[in-house]
């Protein structure tokens, strides 16, 4: 089965960010840059999960993934303004971010009309 774009969009993105998050300053990045990263990570799994699931947990792993990217917005977006993370890396994960969010919101909306579509 081939993978869904999103998912290797997604998986370029963790690239992206681990390669990001090396230059977070060593005392933030036990915390925000391990955060950056879970939360990274966390919607690529979610993405996976929700692209080989049934239809009936499709969905459950589509919202966790949407949650896990909101988070990752949040944290870049504290990163980049404690300095931790340079505009040019903040521009470049935002920009994926956002790619990888209409994404998801539209298969998030295909699956919402697969459903009750009689």
């Amino acid at each position: 089965m081939k993978d869904p774009k999103i998912y290797s969009d997604c998986y370029q993105a963790v690239i992206q960010i681990f390669h990001r998050t090396k230059s977070i300053p060593k005392h933030l990045r036990p915390t925000l840059g391990r955060r950056i990263e879970d939360s990274a990570l966390g919607c690529l799994i979610s993405i996976r999960k929700g692209a080989i699931a049934s239809s009936a947990q499709r969905m459950k792993h589509l919202f966790s993934a949407s949650e896990q990217l909101d988070e990752l917005r949040i944290m870049v977006q504290i990163a980049k303004d404690l300095n931790a993370i340079s505009i040019t890396a903040f521009s470049e994960i935002t920009e994926l971010t956002r790619e990888i969010g209409k994404e998801l919101g539209g298969f998030i909306k295909h699956e919402q009309r697969t459903k009750f579509t009689p």
